[in-house]
């Protein structure tokens, strides 16, 4: 993995501790897997894994997920697209839920990682996960126009990736301050962005799945951008997000790796927690590629 980040910001402490990373794990084939199997499960019907042996009925949803993706792994393309399904306007379903929650083992990983570039990231503990569904709008937008069409803001640091990114969406999420008010036009050229975060499926045939996760700080403003694109749907989902929380130090308590909070090293004696107690948490690598790879 490696930490993708912009040296920007009005002060100091942001250009060396930013607002939010982009983390690129191509190089890591386990949460690569992972991400890859879920993105396409989560667009199959949930029929097509109705095993005789009680998959569904299993209540590990790795274990679940496992079977499914094994099941799924060796098919040509004309047979993983035979399954698909048409619903892709229901969030929550059993077999998508078991999705959200195999992304557990994703943001374990990148939180492993991001506690080697800076101290100040939080502690992950899952299963810790939200979804955050993105509708189409019911009117048109303008091509090479963007709508706000959600906003978040969350107490705690969080890693958040894409599920699902429907065709020809391009979706951008613009991170700032509580009380900043960026953009207030709901109307305007896509021109004007800076470098953000981007979801760019315009391009893709077949199923959204770039290796990124992207880790945003606490009590930053979140708003969710969409692009209007030629013959776009009315109504329905854009995408799918999931993301996970991750618990912090109150502001008046020294960090671990203090005081440097940019690439610091762990002091002796808190290197169990600062990777997140891996001996014994079911989340770790080795545990999560006997039971999904």
């Amino acid at each position: 993995m490696h930490t993708i980040r912009t040296l920007s910001g009005s002060t100091h402490d942001e250009a060396l501790d930013p607002p939010h990373r982009s983390v690129n794990y191509d190089d890591d084939g386990a949460v690569r897997t992972v991400t890859t199997r879920s993105r396409q499960i989560w667009l199959c019907r949930p029929e097509a894994f109705d095993f005789d042996d009680g998959t569904f009925s299993n209540p590990n949803p790795g274990e679940a997920f496992g079977r499914i993706a094994r099941f799924i792994q060796n098919l040509p393309d004309e047979e993983l697209a035979a399954l698909k399904n048409l619903d892709t306007s229901s969030v929550h379903t059993p077999l998508r839920d078991m999705v959200y929650w195999m992304w557990n083992h994703v943001f374990w990983d990148v939180a492993r990682f991001l506690s080697e570039v800076n101290c100040n990231t939080g502690t992950f503990r899952p299963p810790a996960h939200e979804v955050l569904a993105i509708n189409y709008l019911e009117t048109p937008i303008e091509v090479g126009r963007m709508q706000r069409v959600a906003q978040l803001q969350s107490d705690c640091n969080i890693m958040i990736g894409a599920v699902y990114v429907a065709p020809g969406v391009r979706l951008r999420f613009l991170v700032g301050q509580p009380d900043q008010e960026s953009f207030m036009a709901s109307r305007f050229n896509s021109d004007a962005f800076g470098p953000d975060i981007l979801f760019d499926s315009t391009k893709v045939t077949g199923c959204y799945n770039e290796p990124y996760v992207h880790w945003i700080r606490r009590n930053r403003n979140i708003q969710v951008f969409l692009e209007g694109q030629p013959d776009q749907p009315i109504g329905g989902l854009a995408a799918v997000f999931v993301y996970g929380k991750c618990q912090h130090q109150p502001e008046d308590m020294a960090h671990p790796c203090a005081p440097s909070c940019d690439g610091g090293q762990v002091e002796e004696g808190d290197e169990g927690d600062a990777r997140n107690d891996d001996d014994n948490n079911e989340y770790n690598r080795e545990d999560k590629r006997s039971r999904i790879c």
